[in-house]
Protein backbone atom coordinates (compact mmCIF):
# COMPACT_ATOMS: atom_id res chain seq x y z
CA UNK A 1 0.00 0.00 0.00
CA UNK A 2 1.57 3.23 -1.14
CA UNK A 3 1.14 6.23 1.14
CA UNK A 4 2.44 8.91 -1.23
CA UNK A 5 -0.93 9.76 -2.74
CA UNK A 6 -2.63 13.01 -1.79
CA UNK A 7 -5.93 12.30 -3.58
CA UNK A 8 -7.62 8.97 -2.84
CA UNK A 9 -10.95 7.50 -3.96
CA UNK A 10 -12.29 4.69 -1.75
CA UNK A 11 -14.86 2.52 -3.51
CA UNK A 12 -16.62 0.18 -1.04
CA UNK A 13 -18.30 -2.93 -2.43
CA UNK A 14 -19.80 -6.09 -0.98
CA UNK A 15 -19.97 -8.93 -3.53
CA UNK A 16 -20.05 -12.73 -3.45
CA UNK A 17 -18.65 -13.84 -6.82
CA UNK A 18 -15.13 -14.12 -8.20
CA UNK A 19 -15.90 -11.54 -10.89
CA UNK A 20 -16.72 -7.89 -10.41
CA UNK A 21 -20.07 -6.77 -11.87
CA UNK A 22 -19.71 -4.82 -15.09
CA UNK A 23 -21.07 -1.59 -13.65
CA UNK A 24 -18.46 -1.68 -10.87
CA UNK A 25 -15.63 -2.24 -13.35
CA UNK A 26 -16.98 0.64 -15.44
CA UNK A 27 -16.88 3.00 -12.44
CA UNK A 28 -13.46 1.84 -11.26
CA UNK A 29 -11.92 2.09 -14.73
CA UNK A 30 -13.09 5.65 -15.30
CA UNK A 31 -12.21 6.72 -11.77
CA UNK A 32 -8.69 5.42 -12.39
CA UNK A 33 -8.45 7.71 -15.42
CA UNK A 34 -8.64 10.75 -13.12
CA UNK A 35 -5.86 12.02 -10.87
CA UNK A 36 -7.24 10.08 -7.89
CA UNK A 37 -5.58 6.94 -6.59
CA UNK A 38 -8.42 4.40 -6.60
CA UNK A 39 -8.84 1.76 -3.89
CA UNK A 40 -11.39 -1.07 -4.10
CA UNK A 41 -12.51 -1.97 -0.58
CA UNK A 42 -14.32 -5.30 -0.63
CA UNK A 43 -15.08 -8.36 1.47
CA UNK A 44 -12.42 -11.08 1.56
CA UNK A 45 -13.08 -13.85 -0.97
CA UNK A 46 -11.54 -15.64 -3.93
CA UNK A 47 -11.26 -13.51 -7.06
CA UNK A 48 -10.63 -14.62 -10.63
CA UNK A 49 -7.36 -14.03 -12.46
CA UNK A 50 -9.28 -11.76 -14.82
CA UNK A 51 -10.34 -9.58 -11.90
CA UNK A 52 -6.77 -9.29 -10.60
CA UNK A 53 -5.59 -8.43 -14.11
CA UNK A 54 -8.26 -5.75 -14.45
CA UNK A 55 -7.21 -4.15 -11.15
CA UNK A 56 -3.52 -4.29 -12.08
CA UNK A 57 -4.09 -2.90 -15.59
CA UNK A 58 -5.91 0.09 -14.14
CA UNK A 59 -3.53 0.59 -11.20
CA UNK A 60 -6.35 0.03 -8.68
CA UNK A 61 -5.37 -0.90 -5.15
CA UNK A 62 -7.25 -3.88 -3.65
CA UNK A 63 -8.10 -3.88 0.05
CA UNK A 64 -9.71 -7.04 1.43
CA UNK A 65 -11.60 -6.56 4.68
CA UNK A 66 -14.19 -8.14 6.95
CA UNK A 67 -17.87 -8.05 6.06
CA UNK A 68 -19.24 -5.87 8.84
CA UNK A 69 -19.96 -2.21 9.38
CA UNK A 70 -21.11 -1.66 5.77
CA UNK A 71 -19.26 0.91 3.65
CA UNK A 72 -18.32 3.12 6.60
CA UNK A 73 -16.79 0.12 8.35
CA UNK A 74 -14.64 -0.51 5.26
CA UNK A 75 -13.58 3.15 5.07
CA UNK A 76 -12.69 3.11 8.76
CA UNK A 77 -10.56 -0.02 8.59
CA UNK A 78 -8.68 1.12 5.49
CA UNK A 79 -7.90 4.55 6.93
CA UNK A 80 -6.93 3.08 10.30
CA UNK A 81 -4.57 0.61 8.65
CA UNK A 82 -3.09 3.36 6.49
CA UNK A 83 -2.60 5.53 9.56
CA UNK A 84 -1.06 2.67 11.57
CA UNK A 85 1.32 1.68 8.77
CA UNK A 86 2.46 5.29 8.47
CA UNK A 87 3.08 5.44 12.23
CA UNK A 88 5.18 2.27 12.00
CA UNK A 89 7.17 3.69 9.11
CA UNK A 90 7.77 6.88 11.07
CA UNK A 91 9.12 4.89 14.04
CA UNK A 92 11.46 3.11 11.63
CA UNK A 93 12.76 6.45 10.36
CA UNK A 94 11.03 6.19 6.98
CA UNK A 95 9.39 9.20 5.36
CA UNK A 96 5.75 8.52 4.55
CA UNK A 97 2.81 10.85 4.05
CA UNK A 98 0.07 10.77 6.71
CA UNK A 99 -3.69 10.63 6.16
CA UNK A 100 -3.52 14.16 7.54
CA UNK A 101 -1.59 15.12 4.40
CA UNK A 102 -4.39 14.02 2.10
CA UNK A 103 -5.73 16.90 0.06
CA UNK A 104 -8.81 15.13 -1.29
CA UNK A 105 -10.74 12.07 -0.12
CA UNK A 106 -13.58 10.63 -2.18
CA UNK A 107 -15.99 8.04 -0.77
CA UNK A 108 -18.14 5.90 -3.06
CA UNK A 109 -20.05 2.64 -2.79
CA UNK A 110 -21.72 0.12 -5.07
CA UNK A 111 -25.29 1.08 -4.19
CA UNK A 112 -25.20 3.37 -7.22
CA UNK A 113 -24.70 2.61 -10.91
CA UNK A 114 -22.87 5.25 -12.96
CA UNK A 115 -24.14 4.58 -16.46
CA UNK A 116 -22.38 7.60 -17.91
CA UNK A 117 -18.76 8.59 -17.31
CA UNK A 118 -19.13 11.96 -15.64
CA UNK A 119 -16.53 11.70 -12.91
CA UNK A 120 -14.36 14.47 -14.34
CA UNK A 121 -17.43 16.70 -14.51
CA UNK A 122 -18.39 15.89 -10.91
CA UNK A 123 -14.86 16.63 -9.74
CA UNK A 124 -14.70 19.92 -11.64
CA UNK A 125 -17.99 21.06 -10.17
CA UNK A 126 -16.87 20.02 -6.69
CA UNK A 127 -13.61 21.96 -7.08
CA UNK A 128 -15.46 25.02 -8.38
CA UNK A 129 -17.76 24.94 -5.37
CA UNK A 130 -16.81 26.97 -2.30
CA UNK A 131 -17.96 24.03 -0.16
CA UNK A 132 -15.49 21.87 1.75
CA UNK A 133 -17.47 18.68 1.19
CA UNK A 134 -19.65 17.99 -1.84
CA UNK A 135 -22.12 15.20 -2.55
CA UNK A 136 -24.11 14.45 -5.67
CA UNK A 137 -27.44 14.88 -3.87
CA UNK A 138 -28.75 16.01 -0.52
CA UNK A 139 -31.94 15.54 1.46
CA UNK A 140 -34.01 17.23 4.16
CA UNK A 141 -35.77 13.98 4.95
CA UNK A 142 -35.55 13.27 8.71
CA UNK A 143 -32.81 15.94 8.96
CA UNK A 144 -30.75 17.96 6.46
CA UNK A 145 -27.89 15.80 5.24
CA UNK A 146 -25.68 14.92 2.29
CA UNK A 147 -26.21 11.56 0.60
CA UNK A 148 -23.03 9.61 1.35
CA UNK A 149 -22.87 7.23 -1.63
CA UNK A 150 -20.61 9.91 -3.19
CA UNK A 151 -18.78 12.23 -0.85
CA UNK A 152 -16.03 14.51 -2.19
CA UNK A 153 -14.05 15.95 0.72
CA UNK A 154 -11.46 18.70 0.54
CA UNK A 155 -8.72 19.11 3.11
CA UNK A 156 -10.68 21.45 5.46
CA UNK A 157 -13.34 18.75 5.91
CA UNK A 158 -11.00 15.84 6.62
CA UNK A 159 -10.21 16.51 10.27
CA UNK A 160 -13.89 16.58 11.22
CA UNK A 161 -14.50 13.46 9.13
CA UNK A 162 -11.67 11.45 10.71
CA UNK A 163 -12.75 12.40 14.21
CA UNK A 164 -16.35 11.43 13.55
CA UNK A 165 -15.48 8.19 11.73
CA UNK A 166 -12.97 6.92 14.28
CA UNK A 167 -15.07 7.87 17.31
CA UNK A 168 -18.37 6.39 16.08
CA UNK A 169 -18.82 2.61 16.51
CA UNK A 170 -19.48 0.48 13.46
CA UNK A 171 -23.16 -0.21 12.86
CA UNK A 172 -24.88 -3.58 12.40
CA UNK A 173 -28.03 -2.70 10.45
CA UNK A 174 -28.80 -0.32 7.56
CA UNK A 175 -31.22 1.56 9.83
CA UNK A 176 -28.56 2.09 12.50
CA UNK A 177 -26.05 3.07 9.82
CA UNK A 178 -28.34 5.84 8.60
CA UNK A 179 -29.39 6.94 12.08
CA UNK A 180 -25.97 6.89 13.75
CA UNK A 181 -23.50 7.56 10.92
CA UNK A 182 -24.91 8.90 7.66
CA UNK A 183 -27.27 11.54 9.09
CA UNK A 184 -25.06 12.65 12.04
CA UNK A 185 -22.02 13.03 9.77
CA UNK A 186 -23.60 16.12 8.24
CA UNK A 187 -24.38 17.42 11.73
CA UNK A 188 -20.71 16.96 12.65
CA UNK A 189 -19.63 18.88 9.58
CA UNK A 190 -21.98 21.73 10.48
CA UNK A 191 -20.76 21.77 14.10
CA UNK A 192 -17.16 21.97 12.84
CA UNK A 193 -17.94 24.86 10.49
CA UNK A 194 -17.45 22.70 7.41
CA UNK A 195 -19.35 24.09 4.42
CA UNK A 196 -21.45 21.48 2.57
CA UNK A 197 -23.13 21.46 -0.84
CA UNK A 198 -24.48 19.06 -3.46
CA UNK A 199 -23.98 19.11 -7.21
CA UNK A 200 -27.58 18.30 -8.09
CA UNK A 201 -30.61 20.03 -6.58
CA UNK A 202 -34.07 18.52 -6.85
CA UNK A 203 -37.58 19.73 -6.13
CA UNK A 204 -38.51 16.46 -4.46
CA UNK A 205 -36.72 14.60 -1.70
CA UNK A 206 -33.78 12.69 -3.16
CA UNK A 207 -35.43 9.30 -2.57
CA UNK A 208 -38.24 10.25 -4.94
CA UNK A 209 -36.29 12.44 -7.36
CA UNK A 210 -34.51 9.97 -9.66
CA UNK A 211 -36.78 10.57 -12.67
CA UNK A 212 -35.88 14.24 -12.24
CA UNK A 213 -32.18 13.48 -11.80
CA UNK A 214 -32.15 11.31 -14.91
CA UNK A 215 -33.74 14.15 -16.90
CA UNK A 216 -31.07 16.52 -15.53
CA UNK A 217 -28.40 14.27 -17.01
CA UNK A 218 -26.96 13.24 -13.64
CA UNK A 219 -25.67 9.95 -15.08
CA UNK A 220 -26.24 7.74 -12.03
CA UNK A 221 -29.04 5.76 -10.37
CA UNK A 222 -29.53 3.67 -7.25
CA UNK A 223 -29.29 -0.08 -7.84
CA UNK A 224 -32.36 -0.64 -5.67
CA UNK A 225 -34.54 1.41 -8.02
CA UNK A 226 -33.54 -0.72 -11.00
CA UNK A 227 -34.17 -3.91 -9.04
CA UNK A 228 -37.52 -2.58 -7.84
CA UNK A 229 -37.22 -4.24 -4.44
CA UNK A 230 -38.24 -2.21 -1.39
CA UNK A 231 -38.91 -2.96 2.24
CA UNK A 232 -42.38 -2.43 3.64
CA UNK A 233 -41.32 0.84 5.26
CA UNK A 234 -39.70 2.08 2.05
CA UNK A 235 -42.85 1.40 0.04
CA UNK A 236 -44.94 3.04 2.73
CA UNK A 237 -42.83 6.21 2.47
CA UNK A 238 -43.52 6.43 -1.27
CA UNK A 239 -47.25 5.98 -0.69
CA UNK A 240 -47.53 8.38 2.24
CA UNK A 241 -45.82 11.06 0.15
CA UNK A 242 -48.04 10.41 -2.87
CA UNK A 243 -45.02 9.33 -4.93
CA UNK A 244 -46.77 6.66 -6.99
CA UNK A 245 -45.05 7.66 -10.22
CA UNK A 246 -41.63 7.37 -8.61
CA UNK A 247 -42.54 4.05 -7.04
CA UNK A 248 -43.81 2.49 -10.26
CA UNK A 249 -41.38 4.09 -12.72
CA UNK A 250 -39.56 1.88 -15.23
CA UNK A 251 -36.11 3.12 -14.27
CA UNK A 252 -34.23 0.88 -16.67
CA UNK A 253 -36.13 2.39 -19.58
CA UNK A 254 -35.60 5.93 -18.28
CA UNK A 255 -31.87 5.28 -18.01
CA UNK A 256 -31.65 3.84 -21.52
CA UNK A 257 -33.59 6.78 -22.92
CA UNK A 258 -31.15 9.14 -21.20
CA UNK A 259 -28.30 7.37 -22.96
CA UNK A 260 -25.69 4.89 -21.80
CA UNK A 261 -21.96 5.54 -22.17
CA UNK A 262 -20.52 3.88 -25.32
CA UNK A 263 -18.56 1.44 -23.14
CA UNK A 264 -21.42 0.71 -20.74
CA UNK A 265 -23.16 -2.55 -21.65
CA UNK A 266 -26.93 -2.51 -21.23
CA UNK A 267 -26.80 -5.99 -19.69
CA UNK A 268 -25.00 -4.49 -16.66
CA UNK A 269 -28.28 -2.88 -15.60
CA UNK A 270 -29.85 -5.16 -12.96
CA UNK A 271 -33.05 -6.92 -13.95
CA UNK A 272 -36.14 -5.81 -12.07
CA UNK A 273 -37.10 -8.30 -9.39
CA UNK A 274 -40.62 -6.98 -9.00
CA UNK A 275 -43.38 -9.50 -9.63
CA UNK A 276 -46.72 -8.67 -11.18
CA UNK A 277 -48.39 -9.87 -7.98
CA UNK A 278 -46.44 -7.26 -6.04
CA UNK A 279 -47.89 -4.52 -8.23
CA UNK A 280 -51.43 -5.93 -8.20
CA UNK A 281 -51.69 -7.04 -4.57
CA UNK A 282 -49.00 -5.65 -2.24
CA UNK A 283 -48.95 -1.99 -3.26
CA UNK A 284 -52.77 -1.60 -3.40
CA UNK A 285 -52.90 -3.27 0.02
CA UNK A 286 -50.29 -0.84 1.38
CA UNK A 287 -52.23 2.04 -0.12
CA UNK A 288 -55.45 0.84 1.56
CA UNK A 289 -53.75 0.39 4.95
CA UNK A 290 -52.16 3.83 4.69
CA UNK A 291 -55.50 5.48 3.91
CA UNK A 292 -57.16 3.81 6.90
CA UNK A 293 -54.29 4.77 9.20
CA UNK A 294 -54.35 8.36 8.00
CA UNK A 295 -58.11 8.60 8.47
CA UNK A 296 -57.84 7.25 12.00
CA UNK A 297 -55.15 9.77 12.87
CA UNK A 298 -56.72 12.61 10.85
CA UNK A 299 -53.69 12.77 8.57
CA UNK A 300 -54.47 13.58 4.92
CA UNK A 301 -52.91 11.54 2.13
CA UNK A 302 -51.20 13.79 -0.41
CA UNK A 303 -52.40 11.82 -3.40
CA UNK A 304 -54.37 8.59 -3.52
CA UNK A 305 -52.67 7.59 -6.79
CA UNK A 306 -55.94 6.68 -8.45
Amino acid sequence: MSNAHTKIALYASYQTGKELPGYIKFALKHLSETDFHVVLLTNSRELSNETYEFLADNDIELFFTENHGFDFGMYRRYLQLRSNSIASASCAGQQESSINNLERLLLLNDSVIYYQNKFSEYFEQAENSSADVVSLTCSNEFSPHLLTFFLYMKQPALGAFYMFLFETPEQDTPQNLARNLQFPLSDSFMDAGVHMDSIFQTEKQASFAYPELIRQGAGFIKVKLLQGVYTYKEQLRFIENGEYDSLHANYAELVKQAGLAPDFDEKWLPTSLRETAQRKILWPALNFVTKIKNKLFKKPVKNDGQ
